[in-house]
């Protein structure tokens, strides 16, 4: 099979929810002939329709030399017109691509020169080298046939004419239709996806501490840690029993502990990054019907302005979390109410009208291709 499409992505796993369930899922659900090259892991996704080939797990510098490479010549064998990219480290491969005569699609998950700044393990001075470094890249990526963002601030770098907000909305699923009430639920609080200092494991971590903690309630995390993370706080905490880390896990599995649980965390410190970005487990919290503890983020206050579901705290506040967390577990109507209110808000944030959006943008690069097969 020769595809119309070739998502690529020398960083993210095969399994991952935007990469693979999400847009080139959306794609070869519409009709287009779809593959999917990206790294290999051990965790499990359902079906899609997706050619996927895997190209082994490498470390930082090799990955960025070997598996870029790699993933480059298997994009261009697989003769697909259209190339989309995943990772900053394929922003160079964008000029070979379009001299190979293919369109390429970049895919700006966050913006780069945010997140060199957040790297805490950089001087000050290899930081402002580093987000000088990127804006040149960005130059680069800007070249492509279509610009994909993950919200409308990471694609303010790029050309407007060629540029397309694609949110990470989560998918609809017959699971979430048939949820029980947050009250026939274990009281159980959960957190879900990469565990890292700016997406506030040390702050989870000293919850179970706090004095405010509910005695009966447990708090269950799953996804993996980024490598550069100190985890020893959460390792303790983990003793107690009162925190549990159930490590990485598909993302059909982490979706499906959110229907067990009354209670969703998204904990992450203030950054330049974590203040710009949606983060996707805040919706598939409220698909779930979940109370939600967020830190008080602007952005996501007016996301979800007038909808009662939401209790913000400060970031690196634990205490206020427990206090929060203490709040639901004193005041039953209270968590029903903000679970109800949770169902209702989730139906502004669902991932089908990104899909509609995406599959038109690819029907621009691919005009004809799906009539036939329709």
């Amino acid at each position: 099979m020769i595809p119309d499409i070739v998502h690529v992505s020398s960083a993210h796993p095969w399994v991952d929810n935007r990469v693979h369930l999400r847009e080139a899922a959306s794609a070869a659900e519409a009709g287009f002939r779809v593959r999917l090259i990206a790294v290999d892991s051990d965790l499990g996704a359902p079906p899609t329709g997706v050619d996927v080939v895997r190209i082994p797990r490498r470390r930082r510098l090799r990955r960025m030399t070997v598996s870029t490479t790699q993933a480059l010549v298997l994009a261009l064998r697989s003769r697909a017109r259209v190339v989309h990219l995943h990772d900053p480290e394929l922003i160079w491969t964008i000029p070979v691509l379009r001299v190979a005569g293919r369109r390429v699609v970049y895919d700006a998950h966050e913006d780069l020169p945010d997140q060199v700044w957040g790297k805490d393990y950089l001087s000050h001075r290899q930081r402002g080298v580093f987000a000088m470094l990127s804006l040149l890249l960005l130059r680069v990526a800007g070249t492509a046939d279509r610009i994909v963002t993950a919200t409308a601030w990471t694609g303010r770098r790029f050309p407007a004419t060629r540029r397309i907000a694609i949110h990470n909305f989560p998918t609809a699923r017959a699971e979430d239709d048939g949820q029980v009430g947050l009250e026939a639920r274990p009281t159980l609080v959960a957190h879900v996806g990469l565990l890292s200092r700016d997406r506030g494991i040390d702050v989870v971590a000293s919850v179970a501490d706090d004095p405010s903690f509910p005695p009966t309630w447990r708090i269950e995390l799953v996804g993996s840690i980024d490598a550069a993370t100190d985890r020893t706080r959460l390792d303790a905490a983990a003793r107690t029993g009162r925190v549990h880390h159930g490590g990485a896990v598909g993302p059909t599995a982490a979706r499906d502990l959110l229907l067990s649980a009354r209670i969703g965390l998204v904990p992450f410190r203030r950054t330049l990054v974590t203040d710009q970005i949606f983060p996707t487990k805040l919706f598939e919290y409220l698909a779930a019907g979940l109370a939600v503890i967020a830190t008080d983020v602007p952005l996501w206050r007016h996301l979800l302005d007038g909808v009662e579901c939401v209790t913000f705290v400060p970031g690196d506040d634990p205490g206020a979390i427990a206090r929060a967390i203490r709040r639901y577990a004193d005041d039953p109507e209270l968590l029903r109410r903000h679970g109800a209110s949770a169902r209702t808000a989730a139906q502004r944030f669902r991932w089908e009208p990104e899909a509609e959006r995406l599959v038109a943008m690819y029907d621009e690069l691919l005009p004809g291709v799906r009539d036939g097969r329709r």
